[in-house]
Parts: C-alpha cells; structure tokens; sequence
C-alpha cells in the first residue's frame, strides 16, 4: 500500500493510500514521493532520532529512523516486499501529536487550520499527508526520496510560518513559533474580579453575580492568525455568573422571573479591546434549568498587545432576559435587557 505525492494532506494514510501493484510478490510503480505506510503504528519508536515540533494545535512528536532501500513483506501494511528504485531511498518516519498538549491551547483558537509537510531531501521537497489532528495514537511510514536519504529535513508549516526540523538530529529552527515551546498548558486557576459589580437596569432584589478570571498567557498564534511582529497575543479566561432576574412590584406582592437564554460581552485590557472573544461552550450553560434557570458562560478572551500590557481588565456583558414566571397582578413584558459591567486585575 502506498501514497503518491499528489495526494491531500489531512486524510490519513490509510484512506488516502492506493494499493501497490505487484509483480512477482514485490510491489512495482514506485516513485519518488510515494509514501508507504508501515505494518505497525510505532514501528520506528525509539529507534531513530526523535524531534518535537510545537505547534499551536499540540506538540507534535517525530522519530526519523535509518534510511533503507528495501522494505521487507513484514514491514509493510500490505505484507509486500517494496524495493527502492536505483538512486533512490526509504526514509522512515513514526509521528504522533503529544496526548498531554494535544489541542491544549484549541479554546484560544477560531481555526481549523491544520499543518502542512514537507520532507526534504537531497535538495528535493517531497509534501507528505499530515498527521491527522487528534491526540491519540500514532502513525509510521515510509518516504521514497531521490539519493540516499542521509540528511533528511522536514519543514512543517503553520498557517504561513514555517519550522524547519532536521531528522538528522533532531534540531529545529522555531522562528516565530519559538514562544509556544515554552508553554505546556493554559493557566487553569481562577481569581475573583472585582465584587464591584453594576447593572443598567434596577431591581428590589437583584439577582447574583460571580465573574472569574484566569491569569494571562502570552502566545504567538491565537484566534486565527499568527501575532505582528514585535506583538503578542495576551489571552484570558473569563467565566460569569447571572442568576435568574425578578421584577418585583413596590408592594412585594407581584412580579415576574426571566432568565438571560444568551450573552453578548465587550472586554478591554487598559484601552484596547479584545480582538478575539471565543465562546467555549462546554462551560456555557444558558440558561441552566439544574441551576434556578441562571446563566453560566466562559469566554476566552485575546488581545493584541504590544510591549508591556495593561492589568486592567473592563468586562461588559449583555444579557436579553425572557420571561419565566408571572405571580400576583403584574403585567410583565416578554422581554428585557440587561448590562453588567465589572472589572478585574490580572494577576
């Protein structure tokens, strides 16, 4: 089984790969390019030279073993020996993207943008299929490359910048990429904002509200797009808290109950507003029937900062309120909107 050069980059070996033709129980056709998937996932693990590659999506983990130029039946997925034409070589190559930083910073991202490969060898740049974007499991395969495949390179470009690794001893030229190898996980842990909080609507019993935010990481790509020259993406988390809103009559006697279904927020760090605002809805819950109808919402938030960064971080958010409940006489509206604004001091 084996890839031609020709084929798209985000597929996968196996799907993308034609079958070899054989010819007297060796495979035939083969050209410099092709890839050749290998009979077992890790097959080159620990037996080659090892690089790292951190990209924005995951470290991705490479080993680059020894160049051949033959394959034999057992090496092989099709369980066919494969022979490199004259003047030409295998070189073998296991990756995986590293399970403990594998999509690690994807709640600062709004892309799908993936890597692209190239191996380069003896001058010639051959694209390969880049690994699939997923944090388990590994992949190992073979590159038919002119001459003798003894000083491979790999370029792996992201969305525009491009690291350059060389297989021959793991080395790798980071360029604009070089903050992301010092960053092994966001910064999890959270800090109250100001309990100053105020809303642009009143009421006799105003309903709670909690706001947390996470310190701030510095990263070269965030959003969809690599950070200017002499910039710096500053990110943080924040995540809030309304409780239901109830309308209360002067007598205590009547009212109504909304709950905010959604939010719209606007955030400043000192005086420059956030560039990205993503919405990580796997801690969005809004409204929250398990929690007396309040809403719960967590944004990562990007700004686009250049030397030292402000501290002051102003939160506004917007919430459209339905209506819930109606008790006693009163005549309430279908709907009502509602802004909160607080700040916080990043820390």
């Amino acid at each position: 089984m084996l890839l031609r050069r020709s084929s798209t980059a985000v597929l996968g070996l196996l799907l993308l790969a034609p079958g070899l033709a054989a010819c007297g129980g060796e495979a035939g056709g083969i050209e410099v390019g092709d890839v050749v998937p290998a009979a077992n996932d890790a097959q080159f693990a620990g037996q080659g030279v090892e690089s790292v590659v951190a990209l924005p999506v995951g470290r991705l983990e490479v080993t680059a073993g020894k160049p051949v130029t033959e394959i034999s039946a057992a090496d092989t997925r099709d369980v066919t020996k494969v022979q490199a034409p004259e003047g030409s070589a295998f070189v073998p190559i296991t990756w995986q993207y590293d399970a403990a930083t594998f999509g690690a910073l994807a709640g600062y991202l709004s892309t799908d943008t993936g890597p692209v490969v190239d191996l380069v060898a003896d001058g010639a740049s051959y694209r390969i299929p880049a690994p699939e974007l997923t944090g388990e499991g590994s992949s190992s395969f073979y590159v038919l490359v002119s001459g003798n495949g003894a000083d491979p390179e790999m370029d792996v470009d992201f969305d525009g910048v491009t690291q350059r690794v060389d297989l021959s001893n793991g080395e790798v030229e980071e360029g604009r990429a070089a903050p992301l190898y010092d960053i092994t996980k966001p910064r999890a842990k959270r800090f109250p904002c100001s309990p100053d909080v105020a809303f642009d609507r009143t009421t006799v019993r105003p309903p709670d509200f909690s706001c947390t935010v996470t310190r701030p990481l510095d990263l070269p790509y965030a959003g969809d797009a690599w950070a200017a020259d002499g910039h710096t993406w500053r990110v943080v988390t924040v995540r809030t808290k309304l409780g239901r809103w109830t309308e209360v009559s002067d007598d205590l006697t009547s009212g109504a109950i909304y709950y905010a279904d959604t939010v719209r927020g606007s955030y400043r760090l000192g005086d420059t507003e956030a560039a990205h605002v993503i919405r990580n809805p796997a801690n969005t819950a809004c409204p929250d029937v398990a929690d007396n109808g309040s809403c719960t919402t967590e944004f990562q938030v990007v700004f686009d900062v250049e030397g030292k960064p402000s501290r002051a971080l102003s939160i506004e958010q917007h919430f459209p309120l339905r209506l819930a409940t109606v008790y006693g006489d009163a005549k309430a509206e279908d709907s009502l909107d509602v802004t909160v604004t607080t700040s916080a001091t990043l820390r």
